[in-house]
This record gives C-alpha cells, structure tokens and sequence, in this order.
C-alpha cells in the first residue's frame, strides 16, 4: 500500500497514509494539501474521538466511501466525517440516524459510551440532542414491552408496546429504571447535567429524575475515592436537584444527601439549598433526624433546627398553613428542647429561640414546653433573674395540664425560679403573622375581670427523663448521616 503522507492526531498518534485517497472525499484534507508540500505532516489538533474516530473515517475512505456503519461507530464517524468535511460520510451517518427509534437499550449505551468520549465537540450538535432525546424515552419504557419495529442488531428489543395492562407496567417500570440507572453510571458529569436538564426540558416526573440522581451519586461514591471529587459530584447533584420540585423527593433520600454534605463539609451555598428542601419538609422528621452534632463544645446543632423551622414557616406561608403538619413540628421542636436542655453550653437565648419559633397553633399543650424550661434551668442554675423570666414566661398557663398545675402551686412554696412567675400571674401568647412570630404579655387578672374563659385542660403529659449529654463525648452524639 502506497503512503506519502503523515497526519499528527491530536499529537497522541501518527499515521501514514495515501493523500489523494482522502483528498478525493475530505474538503478539509484538500484544503491543506493545497497550502503545504508534499512531504508534509497534516496535524489535526481536537480530533473528535482521536486515533479510534480518524482510523474508521480512513477506512471509509480506502473501502470507496462505504463502511459497516453500527450504534458502536455512529457517533465516532459522524464527528470525525463533519470535522474532515466528507459530506458523503455525513449524509450516510444521518441517514443511519433516522431509524434511531428501532435501536435496542444495549444499542443506546453503546451510542452513549461514544457521546462520553466526544462530549466536549458534540455537546451543542442537534444531531447529538436528538439521541439524548430518543434515549430519554426510551428509559421510561419497561423491559417486558417489544416494538415491531425492526431493529439494527439481533439484541432483545426493550421499546414500547401498549399491550399489556397498566398495572404490571406500574410494578415493573420501577425495577426496569433502577437497572437502566445502573447502566448509566460511567456518565461523566458534564454528561449527566445535560442528560438531567433534557429530562427536565421534556417535562418528564420529577420523582423519576430525582431517583436517577440520588442512584447516581450512590453509584459514583462506591467507585470513587477522591473526597475532592466525591465533594464535586454532590455539589453537582444539588445544584440540580433545586431546578426540580422539592416536594417530589423522598424525605429520607434529602436526609441522607444531607448528613453526606455534612460529611464532607460542602460548601455553604449548597448546604443551604439543601436545607430549604429539608425545611419544607419538616413535619416528616422524627427527633433522631434532628440530632446533628452541633460545632465547637454545643451538643447538638440548635442553630440548624432554627434555620429548618424558618424555611417550614416560609413555605407554609407560599402554600398554606396546616394545622396538622404544624402541630407535627411542634411536638418534634418539643422533644429536641428536652434533648438540648441538659446541654451546659447552650444559651439561653438559643434555647428560648427555640420554645418561640414557632406559632400558638402548634402546641395545643404546654405540658413538654414546662419540662423542657425546667430541666434547663435545673442545668443552668447560674443564670439571671432576667433570663429565668424570660423562659417561664413562654408559657401559657392556660394550656398546661392539672398535674402541672399543681406543680406550679407546690413551687410557689418551694421554687423560687418560678415563685416570681407564678405571683406576677402572667400569661404568654403569641401573634402569627406570614412568617413572623411576636410576643405579648397578658395580665391573667385583667382576662379575668374581661370575662375571658380559660382553655380546657389539656390531657396529662409524662415525660420520658431526659439525660444529661456530655458534649465532649462524640461517641455518645447520634449524627445525621443515614
């Protein structure tokens, strides 16, 4: 075979071959040719798909513009043939693609894996979004279902039928995209975010693309070792997490991508995105969710819960107040004062944030609130007059039970904490207006001479006894990493 010529691919390869047989179907070849001499080397810098892309496109050229064209040289050739200029190569490879919609699963990874490679060149080709497009649909096809559309290989068809009923396709598509999902994991990321902004151009179920992106992450973490790259990946899947819908995440999937941000110490801007989702969600919290270890000598994270109750009073506020969800997080935001109360090293200005952050309507008893306040205060026996006013007047002696009732008539004997509390006979409340909580003081007696009546009692509420946490002892704090 007669060679009188060199091409430098992409400086990684060097081949030799016969001039006049690509300049006969490359423009681009007779191009350079015409301004260089005849032992001069061609060097094509960006090669798409290198040293593979640019043999198969010779070929092309020695075998008289034919060649075997398959889902697994698709792509290499239509890319190599555009970036040579062979028009007749390019029209043969746009004619292959027409019949795009017959191609099997196995045959789209194949055309997919190419896509990888030749991301960076064909990234804003139209042919190129088309495939993604046509594989997109095809993911949402379950296993079971045939096509009679004749496909380009003898593999098993996975396209759609309509025959069989909508409840085996119920059951079955779930099963089907987890292992399709499997399929896709060797994506890069570049690759990925484009392939998750297409399934959200098309409009398709956001639960379907969050289950691919949390399945992704997981996938990528149990390969990859790199903590600078695991900390990329998890940015990534966040950032495109909020352009979707949070309410159709599973509330234990955020919780875990979460407790991994915590993990690898994410940056700021995408913690915080997270906490949005996880505020708006968080009458679906059980109280070990919210036992995230807080920074320096603090038990646990109080300043995290602050910001997740504001975000669930912000998004009741957009999309109405339930009462059931918000009585949910009072009795959640009860519990967790019960556990930070023993903490030596929380303030009282944050524990009282805390027994205020809420509206009247999400407790309907004060009975956990008491025992919260008490056992602080039986921690922090050190603190002001003024600090120990401040929390015994968040209560609303109308909505604790008889039994602490008549706690309150034994302390004024014995408690001086709340000697001057009860004798000042005050009485909580709170004004909710939006996504703002105010307070006021009622004078009990003047209510009494208005000829307000007081609410019922409330039914009697044991409390489980609290330990004391040692905030030094990290392996006594439960984390929030499920």
């Amino acid at each position: 075979m007669f060679y009188n010529i060199q091409v430098d691919v992409n400086g990684e390869h060097l081949f030799f071959v016969d001039k006049n047989v690509l300049a006969d179907y490359s423009n681009q070849v007779s191009k350079l040719l015409a301004k260089t001499n005849n032992n001069a080397t061609l060097v094509f810098n960006g090669f798409p798909g290198g040293a593979e892309s640019f043999e198969l496109v010779t070929r092309f050229c020695y075998n008289n513009g034919t060649i075997d064209i398959t889902p697994s040289n698709i792509f290499l050739l239509h890319s190599g043939g555009t970036f040579m200029e062979i028009t007749t190569l390019i029209k043969q490879t746009e004619l292959y693609l027409e019949g795009i919609h017959c191609w099997t699963w196995s045959e789209f990874i194949n055309g997919l894996k190419q896509c990888h490679i030749l991301y960076p060149f064909m990234n804003n080709s139209p042919v190129f979004q088309d495939f993604l497009n046509t594989l997109l649909g095809n993911l949402t096809v379950p296993s079971y279902e045939s096509s009679s559309c004749p496909s380009s290989s003898n593999s098993s068809s996975f396209l759609f039928s309509s025959s069989d009923n909508s409840t085996k396709g119920s059951r079955s598509n779930t099963f089907v995209d987890y292992w399709k999902f499997d399929d896709l994991s060797f994506l890069n990321l570049d690759l990925f975010q484009n392939l998750i902004k297409s399934m959200i151009s098309l409009h398709m179920h956001h639960p379907r693309i969050s289950s691919f992106i949390f399945h992704f992450q997981k996938s990528k973490f149990f390969l990859c070792s790199s903590h600078d790259q695991k900390c990329k990946i998890a940015e990534t899947n966040i950032n495109l997490l909020s352009l979707l819908n949070g309410s159709t995440f599973s509330c234990r999937s955020l919780l875990d991508a979460f407790g991994m941000s915590l993990s690898l110490n994410l940056r700021t801007n995408e913690r915080s995105k997270l906490e949005t989702f996880l505020g708006s969600r968080l009458d679906e919290f059980t109280i070990n969710d919210l036992l995230v270890r807080g920074e320096k000598k603090v038990a646990f994270d109080v300043d995290l819960v602050l910001r997740l109750i504001k975000h669930f009073l912000l998004e009741r506020r957009i999309n109405g107040l339930l009462v059931h969800q918000v009585k949910k997080v009072g009795l959640l935001i009860d519990l967790f004062m019960l556990e930070v109360a023993p903490d030596r090293f929380l303030k009282p200005s944050k524990f009282l944030a805390l027994a205020m952050a809420l509206p009247d309507i999400s407790r309907q008893s004060h009975d956990r609130l008491y025992n919260a306040i008490n056992l602080y205060l039986e921690v922090h026996r050190g603190l002001s007059e003024e600090h120990n006013t401040k929390l015994w007047s968040v209560l609303d002696l109308n909505k604790l039970s008889s039994m602490v009732k008549m706690r309150l008539n034994i302390a004024k004997n014995g408690n001086t904490r709340l000697l001057h509390f009860v004798k000042q006979n005050h009485v909580k409340g709170r004004v909710y207006n939006g996504n703002r909580v105010s307070r006021r003081v009622i004078n009990t007696t003047e209510n009494k001479r208005q000829g307000m009546k007081a609410s019922q009692d409330t039914p009697k509420f044991v409390s489980k006894k609290s330990r004391m946490l040692d905030p030094c002892n990290a392996k006594s704090l439960p984390r929030l990493c499920h």
